[in-house]
């Protein structure tokens, strides 16, 4: 459980270290946070290296959890998957990390709104995410 914040790696990325990308600020004033990132375009290496800069830039200190969003965007060479990216960059944090959830890029698109509150849950059939706001 906690706010959500998130969006777009490739967008959330460059906004990383500004005042537009404050999430330990946020979570400072907010609580936990439940964040999520997805990947439009970009080959896995780039977003492998864009997920490690939002980690360096704070944006999963305080995270209960972390959802991934499926997405069609292409692996490196060598092998090197979407997924590959997600387990390099964040497979160390201390935190559920959620693959393949249905936002994004992808459909269905299943809207997550930026400071909502959100319960997530997954166990063995059950997924689910709710939102309640404020």
């Amino acid at each position: 459980t906690g706010r959500l914040i998130g969006g777009c790696t490739e967008t959330m990325s460059a906004i990383a270290g500004t005042p537009y990308g404050d999430v330990r600020g946020f979570a400072a004033e907010h609580g936990p946070l439940v964040v999520y990132v997805e990947a439009s375009d970009d080959e896995a290496f780039s977003i492998c290296r864009q997920l490690h800069g939002l980690r360096l830039a704070g944006w999963f200190d305080h995270a209960a959890a972390v959802l991934v969003g499926r997405t069609r965007a292409p692996g490196s060479e060598g092998g090197f998957g979407q997924r590959d990216a997600v387990v390099d960059a964040l497979g160390r944090l201390d935190v559920p990390v959620v693959l393949d959830v249905e936002i994004g890029h992808v459909p269905p698109h299943l809207p997550l709104l930026n400071g909502a509150l959100a319960r997530v849950v997954v166990d063995d059939d059950v997924r689910e995410i709710t939102q309640s706001w404020p």
